[in-house]
């Protein structure tokens, strides 16, 4: 004999009544997670740069550290706009291990020139490559005493075929000859010099950096107006 429970599905629960419960006005809504798995690491850890970030800006810090992606570049651009808009106190520009290609730098060295404050740099770790022109370009710039600075120059892009490799290989000269250019106005030499260097992947230490016109020293230097 079966149960009167297997005759029939159980009834849903009724509705509540009205008025319906509304959510706490002080607890914030969910936000949407990415697709796919994330860890509970991982969202402490996006949580935590983007709160670290909020309280630098508000002191007008930028903050770049490792190999500059687009989203970092887009980030920094949009930050510099930010803190312009927001007074004419300097900007620090802290530079942290940083590398890039010229297709990252050149942007962010474009909003260096368009911005009004002043900019502060100081580099720690290593800085490599066309990252150096972020230094350079800044109307103050120091490091720390254990920083270096590896000048060196790009590769070209590669895995294309037949005439966008010309196409590239001409741009990638275009924005390594860019570079150079800024590289020796910031520093007071030739550009075949810079290029030279560039090249042979010269490595300077914080000194050997003050000495070559890249670090000011007690006294800040005068620069050329940028841009």
């Amino acid at each position: 004999m079966s149960s009167p429970l297997g005759t029939r599905p159980p009834l849903p629960p009724e509705p509540p009544e009205p008025p319906f419960p509304r959510p706490t006005p002080w607890l914030p809504d969910i936000r949407p997670t990415a697709p796919g798995p994330v860890s509970a690491n991982a969202s402490v850890m996006v949580a935590a740069r983007d709160w670290m970030d909020e309280r630098l800006l508000d002191q007008r810090v930028i903050a770049l550290a490792g190999e500059l992606d687009d989203e970092a570049v887009n980030r920094t651009v949009a930050a510099l706009a930010l803190l312009d808009a927001d007074g004419d106190d300097p900007i620090q520009l802290r530079l942290s291990g940083v590398s890039a290609v010229t297709t990252s730098v050149l942007p962010i060295v474009d909003a260096l020139d368009l911005t009004g404050a002043p900019i502060h740099a100081t580099a720690l770790g290593t800085l490599t490559g066309p990252a150096i022109a972020l230094l350079a370009v800044a109307d103050r710039r120091t490091a720390g005493p254990h920083a270096l600075f590896q000048l060196r120059e790009p590769r070209a892009p590669r895995g294309e075929h037949g005439r966008d490799v010309e196409r590239s290989a001409a741009a990638h000269a275009r924005e390594v000859a860019l570079v150079d250019e800024r590289l020796a106005a910031a520093c007071g030499r030739p550009v075949a010099e810079v290029a030279a260097d560039m090249r042979a992947g010269r490595l300077l230490t914080a000194q050997g950096a003050r000495d070559y016109g890249l670090v000011d020293g007690d006294e800040p230097t005068q620069r050329p107006p940028r841009g």
